[in-house]
């Protein structure tokens, strides 16, 4: 038996990283994690209760709070394998230039598997791939989407490499979405507080605006992303 110390080391990056995997909660998360067989083994507070054909370890709903982040404790948890998605591959793309939000990242890692994209990027300074709220808000669908971290310009140069021209998402983009109709592309979503960097702008290709009212300022990041991978979808 692996015990309470063992599962709540699962919730630290740093273990994770050495161990190759880490916990989620609840029985959807689970039962996501277990039909993209990443799932290695289960947590119950009632041994009878779950079965997914994976070893089963029974504890009190005590330790299963000291593991759980939630405040409804879930239960039944899961520990499941870390992905070893590492290449970027396809021709529909989206890329996080330092998105942060863990809601707005699982988001868009939702949509993005809705919308046939087929590799998500996530900069360096975006949120970490194991972040419980970030997987929550995906509903699962990170265990089945290729989610790749890297330097931002090194994935840029790559697509770029690959004959796919590179968008970011601007309420000032000189492209308007409905004039646009692609096939392939890489789309640059920019951070909450800071939007596309600098940096970005200058190895990009164009900027792409979804048109809104005038009287709405902007949208956010998940929202904007979701709006122009559905028109290419």
């Amino acid at each position: 038996m692996a015990g309470v110390k063992y599962y709540k080391k699962l919730r630290d990056k740093k273990y994770i990283l050495e161990y190759r995997k880490y916990i989620v909660e609840g029985y959807h998360l689970v039962e996501e994690a277990k039909k993209s067989n990443l799932l290695e083994s289960i947590i119950v507070s009632d041994i009878n209760k779950y079965d997914f054909d994976v070893p089963k370890e029974l504890l009190t709903f005590k330790d299963m709070k000291e593991i759980s982040f939630l405040n409804s404790v879930p239960d039944i948890m899961g520990v499941v394998r870390l992905k070893d998605d590492s290449k970027i591959c396809g021709n529909k793309i989206v890329i996080l230039d330092d998105v942060q939000d863990p809601g707005n990242v699982g988001t868009i890692i939702r949509s993005a598997l809705a919308f046939n994209v087929d590799t998500v990027i996530l900069s360096l300074n975006s949120v970490s791939l194991y972040n419980d709220k970030m997987i929550r808000s995906s509903e699962g669908t990170i265990f089945n989407m290729n989610v790749v971290r890297m330097d931002i310009l090194d994935a840029i140069e790559i697509v770029k490499n690959m004959g796919i021209k590179v968008y970011y998402a601007d309420m000032f983009g000189e492209e308007n979405l409905d004039d646009l109709k692609l096939d392939k592309y890489a789309l640059v979503l920019g951070s909450e507080g800071q939007g596309i960097s600098d940096k970005v702008r200058k190895v990009s290709d164009s900027g792409i605006k979804v048109p809104i009212n005038k009287d709405c300022e902007s949208l956010n990041v998940s929202v904007c992303g979701g709006i122009i991978m559905y028109k290419f979808r």
